[in-house]
């Protein structure tokens, strides 16, 4: 068994007939994607996929996948130790089948119109959207310490903070 496990964070975008809702967020984010997730392969060989999208925290499985088909616009693999690789199973078992915040998207957006301070709709982790759990996994999980207040931080800040501390490490 190896010592390091690949798990990539990956920036999408949908390839549904009319994804509105995802053009609302690349508009608002200015971003050529409006989802972000984390991929790994289990047992060795099996993609699953754990993001929030529809009404919940999930993981996706490969036929799942088949059936909700998206472009990868950006993608930032991370070679995790075996501790940090039971970290990542943790927290995403601990916030399975939570809600997807949709009353938080709002909020977010009005924070970006009205120049918000706060999200007027978060609600502390009761639910979370997709910026929320990669967020989680930067902090928890890598140990990064980002900053970001994940209850208004989007994909496009998710990129940034990605980028950025890549960048110092060069």
């Amino acid at each position: 068994m190896s010592d390091r496990r690949l798990v990539t964070i990956e920036f999408t975008r949908s390839k549904k007939r009319l994804p509105i809702f995802g053009w609302i967020i690349q508009m608002v984010q200015r971003t050529k994607y409006s989802h972000v997730r984390i991929l790994w392969k289990a047992m060795g060989e099996i993609p699953v996929i754990y993001e929030a999208s529809g009404s919940s925290l999930k993981f996706i499985g490969p036929k799942a996948n088949e059936s909700n088909p998206v472009d990868v616009i950006h993608s930032y693999p991370f070679n995790l130790s075996n501790e940090e690789y039971r970290g990542l199973i943790k927290l995403c078992m601990m916030f399975s089948n939570i809600a997807y915040g949709k009353k938080q998207i709002v909020g977010m957006g009005l924070v970006y119109a009205f120049g918000l301070k706060k999200n007027p709709f978060a609600d502390g982790r009761k639910s979370q959207v997709c910026s929320e759990v990669v967020g989680s996994f930067l902090d928890k999980v890598l140990g990064w310490e980002t900053g970001l207040d994940l209850d208004i931080a989007g994909p496009r800040e998710i990129q940034e903070t990605i980028e950025n501390h890549i960048g110092a490490k060069k």
